[in-house]
């Protein structure tokens, strides 16, 4: 029998310990990548079942609301516990009632209260309160934390929120702002189990056991974690929220599989049922030989970047980055990288990190900078940076402009876009090469600013805070988010301006204002906002793949009784 790798180190109901030692994954070798483990009971008058397998392309490294880092955490948080408020885009981030019911702001806009419901209970029967909340935001203030999400307090008063009662919170603003924001500030962050972290050491909280094996107080709990094969949800037997959240499916299985070409196959061969970033050029083949895939686009929330060290003398000048920029042809690298062989293009130009799936502060009309090889490498010489002894790279003072670009392994659209980036650097006499590294350690050197030159991206945010990303650090409050230690005071000026003002029409010009000053300095090149597309098996019905959330609603998947692969 072999039975979960990461042992639960904190009480749960003996359901829930049997489930991790005794009842899981009973779907063979084959489908999952070697092992073996019991099959559990099946399940009886509640219909049919099935499992999702969705190919993953990291582990989950850290499950603490306040201090996770990647994508596979977030699917895993996002289920496991129930938000304090769920939302969806419209243009705008919409909020609904999850753990808060109501909600209302005080006459001048400086004061938010949720009131929450008194039915949830995290997994080992204790009740989520109000007290929770606030532990949570608490930590998050904690210099010892150094959690990445700082800036979601950074407009709150000290001591907010705080719990006016077990089932009434009050969070308290600085000034009045943006309700889509103060309410995203209010209510982004998942709730920690404050009598299971009460008395942990702040600074290890990424050790902490229920940070590696939560406390669900969501439909669904973690019920086992192979290292860099698989970590599995299933129904939290312990879930007291309502009926109607009760997972439709037994499971979900993710396997951990780097390797982009692996997980194609994996998802043809019906080794996986969800797969997400689908390449462009793969789209076309899957829709011609495999009709039993759907093909589901998550709009356009993600994008891709070059960031420069501004640590590294290189990239101190905006206008070598400028330069560096002018180099790089992102328009036909989104023809061969990006566009369908039907001519479908599923990328747009990116000049910022306000997502177009908000329309209005979206910075469409700021001028992008064109493709010039020629210009570049003048830019170049009047920085002083010339080929002075002839060997193809230039130099400046004795030293050569050489650089290594990094990247997350696994991830081919950035691994030909490297190759393609490369060869227009080169045209210039830039010489950059290109190493690849495992993704929890390449984004965790992202944040130690580890690096000289990156290929990355983001998830946008659905809601406006650029603070963590080009806020200016403060002394020992470094934003960790903000890879390439930018700062540019009129930038902190708009970013303040921005989020001190209450209507968001009005605001849309300071966040446009803010972006184009951010692409005058140039601290990333600039490159695409992608269409993500994410391939499932069409027997999943009810499903919802969101700008918000690969897997949302998750508990409402459900596959009809004629089409269950997995029915035990």
């Amino acid at each position: 029998m072999r039975t979960a790798l990461v042992a639960l180190t904190h009480p749960r109901p003996a359901s829930v310990r049997l489930a991790a030692v005794g009842t899981l994954l009973a779907l063979g070798s084959a489908c999952f990548g070697g092992g073996s483990d019991p099959a559990p009971a099946v399940r009886t008058g509640d219909g049919p079942r099935d499992t999702l397998v969705v190919g993953s392309q990291t582990d989950i490294g850290n499950l603490n609301p306040i201090v996770y880092e990647t994508a596979s955490d977030a699917w895993v948080l996002h289920n496991v516990y129930l938000q304090t408020l769920d939302a969806h885009v419209d243009c705008k981030l919409v909020h609904e009632p999850a753990l808060a019911t109501s909600w209302s702001w005080n006459d001048d806009s400086t004061e938010l209260t949720l009131h929450l419901r008194d039915d949830i209970t995290f997994e080992d029967g204790t009740p989520v309160t109000a007290h929770d909340i606030a532990f949570t935001y608490e930590m998050v203030r904690n210099p010892a934390v150094a959690s990445p999400r700082l800036s979601v307090v950074q407009q709150m008063l000290d001591g907010s929120p705080e719990a006016l009662d077990d089932h009434t919170v009050r969070v308290r603003f600085k000034q009045a702002y943006d309700h889509i924001t103060q309410l995203s500030h209010a209510t982004t962050l998942v709730t920690m189990a404050k009598h299971a972290f009460a008395d942990a050491d702040p600074g290890t909280l990424r050790g902490h056991p229920v940070s590696l094996d939560p406390l669900a107080t969501g439909p669904w709990t973690l019920t086992k974690h192979e290292k860099n094969t698989r970590f599995v949800l299933e129904p939290n037997p312990a879930w007291s929220g309502p009926a109607s959240m009760k997972p439709k499916l037994n499971r979900v299985v993710f396997r951990v599989i780097p390797e982009y070409a692996t997980r194609l196959v994996e998802l043809k061969n019906g080794g996986i049922d969800l797969m997400d970033s689908i390449d462009i050029e793969d789209v076309d083949a899957i829709k011609a030989d495999h009709p039993d895939i759907r093909i589901a686009s998550r709009g356009y929330r993600t994008n891709d970047y070059i960031g420069w060290n501004s640590a590294n003398p290189l990239f101190a000048d905006k206008e070598v980055r400028r330069a560096l920029t002018m180099a790089i042809d992102v328009d036909a690298m989104i023809g061969k990288l990006l566009t369908g062989k039907d001519g479908t293009v599923y990328a747009k130009p990116m000049v910022g990190t306000i997502t177009p799936e908000l329309c209005d502060a979206y910075a469409d009309d700021v001028p992008r900078i064109p493709h010039d090889t020629a210009a570049a490498t003048a830019l170049l010489a009047s920085k002083g940076w010339t080929d002075s002894d002839g060997d193809g790279v230039l130099d400046k003072d004795g030293r050569p402009f050489r650089f290594t670009l990094k990247t997350n392994a696994g991830n081919k659209r950035r691994s030909d876009a490297s190759i393609l980036i490369q060869s227009d650097l080169r045209a210039i006499g830039v010489d950059m090469q290109i190493a690849t590294q495992e993704a929890n350690s390449f984004y965790e050197d992202l944040r130690k600013r580890d690096y000289e030159a990156a290929l990355a991206g983001w998830a946008a945010a659905l809601f406006i805070d650029p603070t963590s990303i080009w806020g200016s650090d403060k002394p020992g409050a470094r934003n960790e988010f903000n890879f390439t230690g930018y700062s540019n005071p009129e930038v902190d000026a708009l970013i303040a301006k921005g989020l001190s003002t209450p209507d968001p029409d009005a605001a849309v010009p300071i966040w446009k204002e803010m972006q184009r000053r951010i692409y005058e300095d140039q601290p990333y090149t600039f490159l695409w906002w992608r269409e993500e597309l994410v391939g499932i098996h069409e027997r999943f019905e009810n499903t919802v793949i969101t700008p918000s959330s690969l897997l949302d609603d998750l508990h409402a998947w459900s596959v009809p009784a004629d089409k269950v692969k997995y029915a035990r």
